[in-house]
């Protein structure tokens, strides 16, 4: 079930936080219930192990993709694939649901002196069990199925963060693990959910020509992320014309720059999330990219609200509460109001 390449019918029975499916050798296999597996935080700066396909496949909650992405070099392009290993941690019942919300986080910064090369405080709920203990919580939370989609580099995806983060190569692969997600678990449509450089990965989807998505919440996200990096002040240290991975522009996937892409969908709504004291991603940059996208009739609700800890970045709860209540058909207005009442500012 959890296998992109076979397609099986669920067994009622197996439903457990833990437990996963997937097909080998024409037989189905079931984790033990006490399976387990940590994402050491050094992968974050010197990038996951890669995996071969027959080993993502024996891998719980795993997707192997292979995406085609263009390569702009220095002098020329080329064309380019990459094939990775992307980890996805369901709540218990996004099995046999018929959609679910899918979440990206952020870019994730390692505390310096911080734990070891296994924990650092910067890197949290990186095992397995954790994150699917948090997204049966996220589930709860908002009534609907819930879905992490990790990042390549985090969470056991296989790849290069600390290289790669924000550029065509890790849009290519995210978008094509969304589509093996998809038809792992049998949705037709989803929800999807960024928060800062994981906005960036939904502003990648919403801006990639996709007509699958239901509600697209956009939490302080990096959607217009060249002028993200020029205008936000933690961000003043990044050499001008560069990411910071050091990536030059060429490289990077830029959301704003793919706004005419976006596919008229009636059933799509698109919520951005923005507290004007963001020091991680500046307002600016935010406000950019909805207003860009409100004048090529891409309508964009942009929320004002309070965000979390100490750079007031932190909006991806608002994200997902409204993802869940724009399912339910709440207007905007109500989701808006909701906002104000459980988040003020």
């Amino acid at each position: 079930m959890r296998s992109r390449s076979t397609t099986i019918t669920l067994l009622g029975a197996i439903m457990l936080a833990t437990s996963w499916i997937h097909a080998a050798a024409g037989q189905l296999q079931i984790a033990p219930p006490d399976y387990d597996d940590v994402f050491p935080a050094k992968y974050i700066t010197q990038g996951a192990p890669q995996k071969s396909k027959e080993q993502c496949d024996a891998t719980p909650n795993a997707v192997w993709i292979e995406a085609n992405w263009l390569d702009k070099g220095a002098f020329s392009d080329s064309n380019a694939t990459a094939a990775e290993c992307i980890r996805y941690f369901p709540s218990d019942n996004a099995i046999g649901a018929k959609t679910a919300i899918l979440f990206f986080s952020g870019d994730i910064v390692l505390q310096a002196s911080g734990g070891d090369s296994t924990n650092n405080p910067g890197y949290g709920a990186n095992s397995y069990k954790a994150q699917i203990a948090l997204a049966n919580r996220q589930a709860a939370a908002a009534s609907v199925a819930y879905i992490h989609v990790a990042r390549p580099g985090m969470y056991g995806s296989t790849g290069n963060t600390a290289i790669y983060r924000h550029s065509v190569k890790e849009a290519a692969t995210m978008s094509a693990a969304v589509d093996a997600v998809k038809a792992a678990l049998g949705y037709e449509r989803i929800s999807i959910v960024g928060q800062s450089g994981g906005g960036g990965i939904a502003g990648v989807l919403l801006t990639s020509g996709r007509t699958d998505l239901d509600c697209v919440s956009l939490s302080s996200g990096t959607v217009s992320l060249k002028t993200s990096l020029k205008t936000t002040p933690s961000k003043s240290w990044v050499r001008n014309g560069q990411d910071t991975t050091g990536l030059p522009y060429r490289q990077l996937y830029d959301p704003l720059d793919h706004l005419d892409q976006v596919k008229p969908d009636a059933r799509r709504r698109i919520f951005m999330f923005s507290d004007p004291d963001d020091e991680a991603v500046s307002l600016i940059s935010q406000k950019e990219f909805a207003d860009r996208a409100n004048g090529k009739g891409v309508p964009i609700k942009q929320i004002f609200t309070k965000g979390a800890g100490k750079q007031h970045h932190g909006t991806a709860a608002q994200g997902i509460h409204t993802a869940a209540r724009c399912l339910r058909g709440m207007s905007d207005e109500e989701i808006a109001a909701k906002i104000a009442e459980n988040y003020p500012r």
